[in-house]
């Protein structure tokens, strides 16, 4: 009996210490981040958020979200993505430019205040949810030319916007209410 109580104590360890990693997403993106946070809320598990700079691709934003399989959005992720950037840096114009999808792939181009383009890749899958603010839309051009190779971007040289957002859609959820857990039924 002791035996094999250590045995599943055992296994337990085991497997809650790999469950640590992102599998699906990090793996096969594989980017160096220079900067990551964890982010934290009882809907998500290992969540963060980060940037990288890179000669090759530039400045990035990412963020990671890992929601818990007892939680839900409460409306489409991306759009609440896109409303909290908006918000944050108190942007003026938005104008969705051109918009790519492949499989779990979602690539958009913005127009920011009628003179600057940006990207932003969003990448799902059932509980995770990958956003990534391309400010050079290099990383973009790359991703979607794995998909399309005929792929070409118009707006890669045309005026870009920066900036140093940082804000998180995990850490602002216990204001706007952007996941929640859902209400078991019992029946009797």
């Amino acid at each position: 009996m002791i035996r094999q109580t250590i045995f599943f104590m055992l296994i337990f360890l085991i497997i809650g210490c790999n469950s640590t990693k992102n599998l699906n997403l990090d793996n096969k993106l594989e980017l160096v981040l220079d900067e990551k946070s964890n982010t934290f809320d009882s809907c998500t598990n290992f969540s963060y958020i980060g940037s990288s700079m890179t000669k090759e691709f530039g400045q990035l934003f990412i963020e990671y979200i890992n929601l818990d399989s007892s939680c839900k959005w409460n409306g489409l992720s991306r759009g609440f993505f896109v409303d909290l950037f908006k918000s944050t840096l108190k942007i003026d114009s938005f104008k969705l430019i051109e918009r790519k999808d492949f499989k779990n792939y979602e690539f958009s181009t913005y127009l920011v205040d009628e003179k600057y383009f940006m990207n932003i890749i969003y990448i799902y899958t059932v509980y995770e949810d990958y956003f990534i603010i391309d400010y050079n839309g290099i990383y973009s051009n790359k991703l979607i030319k794995q998909f399309d190779g005929n792929y070409i971007n118009l707006y890669l040289n045309k005026p870009r916007f920066f900036s140093n957002y940082k804000n998180s859609l995990v850490r602002m959820n216990i204001l706007n209410s952007y996941f929640s857990r859902q209400k078991e039924r019992f029946e009797r």
